[in-house]
């Protein structure tokens, strides 16, 4: 009895091991989870663009036949119809047959080569950010990499500049074991040994807020493009200028900005005090608030800029030019972490300036044009709930464009010691705010 117990369960469960994509037949308009997996594994062998909706649509079908194409030049025999049957699917899911897809070489574009690319970037082999399209430099990158790997030990890691099965593997591993000093493998337990090659940043720089000395630099000296980071100038010169409550009229040039720029948004002949022109900058980052402020302030745009330029020069700060008040990105507009660093440490030795810039919430009173506008930062390093929360950091300003990469200036404070620490051009936010953390504990641990 037990023996033909067993036998039932045994045939009843053999339909449920066999492969989940024997029986299936996936074209256009199919739906649902094997959609999903297909269009996930299409992903990521090159073949489909975008992300995985699990709708079978024309894309999915023109890369199915994309893969049976590439299939059949291989030997494969196959219909190159788009519909993705048993042997199709078969033959995408089988890692030997589809070899030649998932290595990275020469030659190799799109999303897996930029995956790869700022994996070697974060690993400090690559010093180019991330394109899409593997070149000798990323080739050179990669093989370095393995070389570390094959001189630490690592089995079957070769040095030929694939991105191969073995090395794609390491590449998600813990690698400190192999003597690679990048950010994640910092030993955040001892933070007076931070190390440039530490920092995700490409450059940086700490200042005592007291005295101003130098704690530590990489690359401070570097003219980078500073993006809205730059609203720290235009806040200054602002506040300097006095008078916050007084009722301004907010100009045409506030609507005189790219169309990809971050807005408060404030509205040509609207009226608001200038303070609270001043917190949709820092808060909003807009820079529709930018150009109102810098005509109110000087009666055009050229002029503030002017101005801006004055004071970079009367500030010490010998490697800043300024093109516009809001760090828009221009070939001629850029600075340096240690200028920015300085102009910092001067604009938060403001009041003024630091109950702005340290702000994370305000909500604009109601003009004729709209009603009450509430602001919130995003800022995670200063929110007490996110998991990017420092304690003791207050501001000042982030900026973002594809040129500057993720910047940001900020302050901290403990007891009477007070930091300030400057990040130019990090690949995410998050590294961003690893970086301001690692900074402020070598400085407070000193």
């Amino acid at each position: 009895m037990k023996r033909l117990l067993c036998l039932v369960m045994v045939l009843l469960l053999l339909p449920l091991s066999a492969p989940a994509q024997s029986a299936v037949m996936l074209r256009v308009g199919s739906t649902g989870a094997d959609v999903v997996t297909l269009q996930k594994r299409l992903i990521e062998l090159g073949f489909l663009a975008g992300m995985a909706d699990g709708k079978y649509g024309n894309g999915t079908a023109t890369a199915v036949s994309r893969a049976q194409s590439a299939l059949r030049e291989r030997g494969h025999t196959l219909s190159v119809d788009g519909v993705a049957g048993p042997q199709t699917l078969a033959l995408l899911y089988d890692n030997t047959a589809m070899r030649d897809f998932l290595d990275l070489k020469m030659g190799s574009r799109g999303q897996r080569v930029t995956e790869l690319q700022n994996r070697l970037y974060d690993l400090k082999f690559l010093n180019e950010p991330a394109d899409g399209q593997f070149g000798g430099k990323t080739e050179e990158a990669l093989k370095a990499f393995q070389r570390v790997l094959a001189s630490g030990g690592a089995a079957e890691i070769q040095v030929n500049g694939i991105a191969d099965e073995a090395t794609r593997n390491m590449l998600k591993q813990n690698l400190a074991g192999f003597g690679i000093q990048a950010p994640e493998f910092f030993d955040e337990e001892n933070p007076g040994s931070l190390q440039q090659q530490f920092l995700y940043a490409r450059t940086a720089v700490l200042l005592s807020g007291n005295t101003g000395e130098v704690l530590f630099a990489k690359g401070a000296e570097e003219r980078m493009y500073p993006a809205s980071t730059t609203k720290i100038m235009t806040l200054l010169l602002a506040v300097e200028k006095g008078n916050l409550d007084r009722m301004v009229t907010v100009p045409a040039s506030a609507a005189q900005v790219p169309k990809d720029s971050s807005l408060v948004p404030v509205y040509p002949g609207e009226q608001m005090t200038m303070r609270n022109l001043l917190y949709g900058l820092m808060i909003r980052s807009g820079n529709d608030a930018a150009n109102a402020v810098a005509e109110i302030v000087s009666g055009s745009v050229q002029q503030f800029v002017e101005e801006m330029n004055r004071k970079a020069q009367a500030l010490g700060m010998a490697d800043t030019h300024f093109v516009n008040p809001h760090g828009y990105h221009d070939a001629n507009h850029y600075t340096t972490a240690r200028d920015l660093a300085i102009l910092s440490r001067y604009a938060m030795a403001n009041n003024a300036v630091v109950r702005i810039a340290a702000a994370t919430q305000y909500t604009l009173p109601a003009t004729k044009l709209r009603g009450e506008l509430p602001l919130t930062s995003t800022t995670e390093l200063l929110q007490p709930l996110s998991p990017q929360f420092y304690q003791g950091a207050y501001g000042i300003k982030s900026g973002f464009t594809r040129a500057a990469g993720f910047c940001y200036a900020g302050a901290a404070a403990k007891g009477d010691t007070t930091l300030i620490a400057v990040v130019l051009f990090c690949r995410t936010r998050g590294q961003a705010w690893a970086d301001m953390k690692h900074l402020f504990n070598y400085g407070f641990s000193r």
